[in-house]
């Protein structure tokens, strides 16, 4: 098995912001005042914008 490498994505401010904004909103909405982490975050929005660019190619 070969290894992965993995490099860190740099987000700007105004990125990392928005998606603190997302976590405090989800905070608010938790019974227990729990929220996801910063990275599941930015994975999950992720897996979003790739999954619709995925749909856009599939249309085009």
């Amino acid at each position: 098995m070969s290894k992965q490498s993995v490099k860190p994505v740099l987000l700007s401010d105004l990125q990392l912001q928005a998606i603190r904004n997302i976590q405090e909103q989800q905070r608010k909405q938790s019974g227990l005042g729990v929220a996801p982490s910063i990275h599941e975050i930015a994975r999950g929005l992720v897996d979003s914008a790739l999954a619709m660019h995925a749909k856009m190619k599939v249309s085009a």
